[in-house]
């Protein structure tokens, strides 16, 4: 009978060590992305009433799981300039009896210019007035446009056009974060346009140009949660994604975002609530940024303002997850924490396709610049990043599964408690037919040993 214990009390073991449920549900990293890519959130630009829908869906989340709160009601405050976008953009042009001629089409013949001293308002003036110039350079997000803005408006220049041929449906909200109030009115057109314009100057025609910038300073917030480890000696893993999109054009497109980074964000969320109950060694912090496309702004400053110590701290960051196009998943870290990427590839080898890549142009990069271990897990499609295109219908629910698998595989080596890795649910059903064939086993056993005595 002390065989027939002993062997009971191993089969027991096993049972609930071999079926410890991680409990990954993809289906609700599609609903959650759907959500937050849904024209509810308006883009999800920082500073935006889409943005803070956004932020209070997260903070929902996190609540309705038990998780708890880094900062007050989870949220981390901190400002960013942002060009919001309000009212219309328009170019239209008149002749010498201020009678239109011609208006142009937004985002097919122009669109505004965000980037240097970009400023939104309205001017009426002749074409050749010098008060508006025609400038061949491209206006590019740099300090050196800003200082080239400066001189312009020091000389009375008030508005710009840009002749060069572009996507006009792509929007990047990403700024220098230089303060100012006043700036150019900016607008890029088409070649053929700017040709057009050029006759119409000759005929000393007017211009009206409507520019819908405005470039001001927001409060906004990181939504951080955690759960607490075992062991409060060792340094937290955590886990990220940003939240924020880069909004909607001025006629009222939105650019839903859904890739960058509404899978990112669902993908964030799941894993937080798939762990809430899984015991581990470490702290696990759970970190939804914001105004990543500002200039990953949002985990800087979690980074430079965080209530746990995050010296030997482990950062796994979500970014495009999920592409339906067939590419390999991508580690994504700077060149200084080039050694962590490289181990958590020979973790995944000969089990997940993927690559290496070295760029800073995800959140990981706030926390390798402070020395911090940090990688991108990220499905590197850019086909319609930034555009409206970025929907729902360019992400694959299967394709979450690698992320989830490489989560669990990295996990295994780092806390206790995550056992085998598994992207569905096991149901009531599976547990009741394994307890079925371990008392079948058990019933066995003891027949053959009491058969034996």
């Amino acid at each position: 009978m002390k065989r027939f214990a002993a062997l009971t009390l191993i089969l027991i073991c096993l049972l609930f060590t071999s079926f410890t449920p991680i409990n990954f549900n993809k289906q609700n990293v599609y609903e959650i992305t759907k959500e937050l890519s849904s024209e509810k959130y308006r883009g999800r630009l920082a500073g935006d009433k889409g943005n803070k829908l956004a932020e209070d869906y997260i903070v929902s989340y996190f609540k309705k799981h038990g998780l708890k709160p880094l900062f007050n009601d989870y949220r981390q405050s901190f400002e960013v300039y942002v060009p919001l976008i309000e009212g219309d953009c328009t170019l239209k042009v008149f002749d010498l009896n201020k009678n239109l001629v011609k208006e142009y089409a937004y985002a097919i013949d122009f669109k505004e210019l965000i980037s240097g001293q970009s400023q939104g308002g309205k001017i009426f003036a002749k074409l050749d007035d010098s008060s508006i110039k025609f400038d061949e350079r491209v206006s590019n997000e740099s300090m050196n446009s800003y200082t080239i803005d400066k001189k312009l408006m020091e000389n009375g220049v008030k508005a710009v056009i840009y002749p060069f041929d572009r996507m006009m449906r792509f929007r990047s909200p990403y700024k220098e974060q230089i303060p100012y109030i006043d700036g150019l009115i900016k607008i890029s057109v088409q070649k053929s346009v700017a040709k057009e314009l050029e006759e119409f100057k000759s005929k000393g025609y007017y211009v009206e140009i409507k520019s819908p910038v405005n470039y001001k300073k927001v409060m906004v917030n990181n939504i951080i949660a955690y759960k607490e480890g075992t062991n409060k000696s060792l340094p937290p893993i955590v886990f990220t994604a940003h939240f924020d999109h880069v909004g909607f054009d001025a006629d009222g497109v939105i650019y839903k975002g859904a890739l960058d980074n509404a899978s990112g964000t669902a993908m964030l969320l799941e894993v937080a609530r798939a762990f809430k109950n899984t015991p581990t060694e470490r702290t696990i912090i759970f970190a939804a940024f914001n105004a990543e496309e500002e200039g990953l702004l949002g985990s800087k400053y979690f980074v430079e303002n965080c209530k746990i110590d995050l010296k030997e701290a482990e950062v796994i960051n979500f970014d495009m997850v999920g592409s339906r196009q067939d590419i390999e998943l991508s580690i994504l870290s700077s060149q200084n924490r080039s050694s962590f990427s490289r181990e958590i590839g020979q973790l995944l080898k000969n089990k997940i396709r993927f690559k290496n890549l070295y760029q800073d142009n995800s959140d990981h990069a706030s926390f390798c610049t402070k020395n911090i271990n940090a990688i991108t897990f990220i499905h590197d499609d850019v086909s319609n990043i930034h555009t409206p295109n970025d929907t729902i219908d360019n992400v694959s629910i299967d394709r979450f599964e690698d992320i989830f698998n490489a989560i669990n595989i990295y996990l295994e080596t780092r806390s206790k408690g995550v056992y085998n890795p598994t992207v569905e649910t096991i149901s009531i059903n599976q547990y009741i037919v394994s307890f079925i064939a371990v008392l079948l086993i058990l019933l066995t056993s003891k027949y053959v040993v009491e058969k034996r005595l």
